[in-house]
């Protein structure tokens, strides 16, 4: 699908997490600048968060807690994470089943851990638009 616009991201995110459910994996890959915090800001408010969110590209991990969600959200950003063995200091796949997962930079090091639930590719384009490919794939996450 085209995306022309960082309206119709958040639009498209909104949409998409009436979908989510309780232990998905959302890994979502694209260039700096492609839109994947947008994306992610349209999921949490599809879910009900009001407030502004911010790429964990430093703190790795922002989470996000009923009441001010529906479905507790860990955002996660892979970008600065020299190695897989990092995830699981993290512990991102212990008892995620009560959250969705929200990845960043997922293509760095998240195919290797755990097998997503949504893979959403964003390609920008010279025009300003993005191209994004949706896969999901919800049999290979549940536990």
């Amino acid at each position: 699908m085209i995306i022309a616009t960082d309206a119709d991201m958040r639009a498209f995110g909104q949409k998409l997490a009436q979908e989510l459910e309780r232990s998905d994996w959302v890994a979502i890959n694209g260039p700096l600048g492609a839109g994947k915090t947008v994306l992610c800001a349209g999921i949490l408010a599809g879910l009900g968060f009001e407030g502004e969110v911010a790429s964990p590209s430093y703190a790795i991990v922002h989470s996000y807690d009923s009441p001010e969600v529906s479905i507790a959200v860990a955002h996660v950003d892979l970008y600065r994470l020299a190695n897989a063995g990092e995830l699981d200091e993290l512990g991102l796949a212990d008892e995620r089943t009560d959250r969705i997962t929200l990845v960043e930079w997922a293509e760095r090091f998240g195919p290797a851990y755990v097998v997503p639930s949504h893979t959403i590719d964003i390609l920008p384009q010279a025009d300003g638009t993005r191209i994004l490919t949706l896969k999901m794939d919800k049999n290979d996450t549940r536990n």
